[in-house]
C-alpha cells in the first residue's frame, strides 16, 4: 500500500511540475467579442502560478478589413510593447520573457465589418 501511495504522489508531483514549467497544459483561449468594435483585452495568469517569467500569445482568425493589435507592458502604464496591423487571414505568435501577471492587448478595427479572432495564451511560471 505504501508503494502505491508513493507512486501516486510522485505522479501528481510530476504533473504539477510539468504544468508549471510548460505552457502546453495551461493554454487558455479568448475570443474577440465583435471584430467590428474596439476592444481592450486583459489576459491573466492562472491563480496557481506565482512567479511569471515568460508568456506566449497566438492570435488567429480572419477579418475582412484592417485592424491594429497593440500589446502593452508595465501594468497599465501605457507602454507599447508590440504593434501589428492585420488584415485577411491572421496568424501571429508573440512570446518572450515576461515578469508581470497580466497582458494588456488593444484590438482596434479600422474598417472591419465581420470575421473572427481568437487568442490562445499562457504564462510560464513556477
Amino acid at each position: 500500500m505504501k508503494k502505491v501511495v508513493l507512486i501516486v504522489t510522485l505522479l501528481l508531483l510530476g504533473l504539477f511540475y510539468i504544468n508549471t514549467q510548460t505552457h502546453w497544459i495551461t493554454n487558455r483561449t479568448y475570443k474577440v467579442k465583435d471584430v467590428s468594435k474596439k476592444e481592450k483585452i486583459v489576459l491573466h495568469k492562472m491563480k496557481v502560478q506565482e512567479h511569471v517569467h515568460a508568456f506566449f500569445v497566438q492570435i488567429r482568425g480572419h477579418i475582412n478589413g484592417i485592424a491594429k493589435i497593440k500589446f502593452y507592458n508595465s501594468l497599465g502604464k501605457g507602454v507599447l510593447y508590440r504593434y501589428k496591423t492585420i488584415s485577411g487571414d491572421v496568424n501571429i505568435r508573440w512570446e518572450g520573457d515576461w515578469y508581470t501577471d497580466i497582458i494588456e492587448i488593444e484590438y482596434e478595427p479600422i474598417d472591419v465589418k465581420e470575421g473572427e479572432l481568437s487568442l490562445e495564451y499562457s504564462f510560464d511560471g513556477v
